[in-house]
């Protein structure tokens, strides 16, 4: 299962396949890659939506109680974040693509096993399968953009594939509701199965360029490449292909410390996430109980938020690598607001129009900062890196809704969402702040 988010001057909105480091272009690509990986990523995000409708609704039949969907949350994202070292190695250690067919098949076999078992226990430990399935085939998903892009570019094609995720989520739980209806939770993994199966067919299908060897950015004025930095230290093959094996998994983190620009963005964007899952709490009781709209005024607002994500990884696409960072800070700040104006809201309307101006700047953000880190990254490191920041996002996450829990109760749903919003933007604007600093002492 998958969750769904560079300083050349002379780079232009079209974004040629010239790379931002020596080595790091992968010529001959088949045309057809792209358009594959593009499927792909709307079949597997499917079921990864459905598979997280059916586990909740095949849970709480068996069990009635509610801790238990929450633990069926829990066992699926918190393998992502645990693993998140040992998944990067892995993915950096061997082969990318029997590797992600390795995770998509096993996953296909723990739905098929899930089809017939329903003791809450049996589907709690299966679902921690899914997770540890995730934990790599997540990240691996964005290690290899750069090897599919060719003449679209790095930028255009994370636009491209996360606007594939966001239409498979949405996709994913539409087609619970009606499988489930029709045949049960049964039915609906079953599905899930066929899903994952034809996932792991097409996986073993995509060409992939060979990788090239992993160095280090060095255009003109990097940060990486600065006086007295430990960015190349930390990014050479060497660093992560050597040394003891502590030194090995932490190679993303000391990649991610070193890289003082990469590391704020990461960090930033963090730090937004959790505060946004406050609001994807938040929201129920806002729309429910104050907008007093019922389940159908929650609906759209979750609607509009994902409709603007559609649009803004689309119009993410199109930045130029200069302005990624900037895009990743400005579209975090914008979501913040968004949410921030939701929570003001009096009518369904107007919270729908602000969560449709937050789920767009979301979207940019989300392509800005995977490219941010596609350009940025040495390819001997790139797993542990994106498995890192999997990590954070999946860790912030879990945090953001366990805090919103502890909140509702003492707190009106509008104050929880102005919380939400008002986190996102402090966090935009001290990271604002920050890289400005950097950049004035580059």
């Amino acid at each position: 299962m998958s969750l769904p988010q560079v300083a050349d001057a002379t780079a232009s909105s079209s974004e040629p396949s010239r790379p931002l480091a020596p080595g790091r272009q992968w010529p001959g690509r088949p045309r057809f890659a792209l358009s594959l990986a593009i499927i792909l990523q709307v079949l597997i995000s499917a079921g990864d939506g459905l598979a997280m409708v059916a586990l909740a609704s095949r849970v709480y039949q068996t069990s009635h109680a509610s801790w238990a969907v929450a633990s069926v949350f829990l066992a699926v994202t918190v393998p992502i974040t645990a693993l998140a070292p040992v998944a990067g190695m892995v993915l950096d250690r061997f082969p990318v693509r029997p590797v992600l067919v390795t995770a998509a098949a096993a996953e296909t076999l723990v739905a098929l096993a899930l089809t017939r078992l329903t003791g809450t226990g049996a589907i709690l430990g299966l679902s921690i399968g899914f997770g540890l399935c995730a934990a790599v085939l997540q990240p691996g998903l964005g290690t290899i953009v750069p090897r599919l892009a060719g003449s679209t570019g790095v930028t255009r094609a994370n636009g491209y594939l996360q606007a594939a995720t966001w239409g498979g989520f949405t996709v994913g739980p539409l087609l619970a509701g009606v499988l489930t209806a029709t045949g049960g939770t049964g039915l609906a993994l079953g599905a899930v199965a066929v899903m994952y199966g034809l996932g792991a067919i097409g996986l073993r299908m995509l060409p992939l360029s060979p990788a090239g060897p992993g160095t280090l950015a060095t255009e003109p004025g990097s940060l990486a490449t600065g006086p007295g930095s430990q960015a190349a230290d930390a990014g050479s093959p060497a660093a992560g292909a050597t040394g003891t094996l502590g030194r090995q998994l932490s190679a993303g983190l000391r990649f991610l410390r070193s890289d003082a620009e990469a590391g704020l963005l990461v960090l930033v964007v963090g730090v937004m996430v959790a505060f946004g899952n406050m609001a994807s709490v938040a929201e129920v009781a806002f729309a429910e109980g104050v907008l007093k709209a019922g389940p159908t005024g929650y609906s759209v607002l979750v609607a509009a938020w994902t409709a603007g994500m559609l649009a803004g990884t689309l119009t993410g696409g199109r930045l130029p690598r200069r302005r990624l960072a900037l895009a990743t800070l400005l579209g975090t700040l914008i979501a913040g607001t968004g949410v921030a104006l939701a929570a003001g809201a009096v009518t369904l309307w107007q919270a729908a129009a602000a969560y449709g101006i937050g789920g767009l700047a979301n979207g940019v953000e989300v392509v800005a900062t995977r490219s941010f880190l596609n350009h940025r990254v040495p390819e001997a490191i790139a797993g542990r890196v994106f498995a890192l920041y999997s990590g954070v996002l999946f860790g912030a996450a879990s945090l953001g809704m366990a805090a919103a829990g502890g909140l509702l109760a003492p707190l009106n749903p509008r104050v929880v969402l102005l919380i939400a919003g008002g986190g996102g933007i402090v966090a935009a604007a001290l990271g604002w702040l920050r890289h400005t600093r950097l950049r004035t002492h580059k």
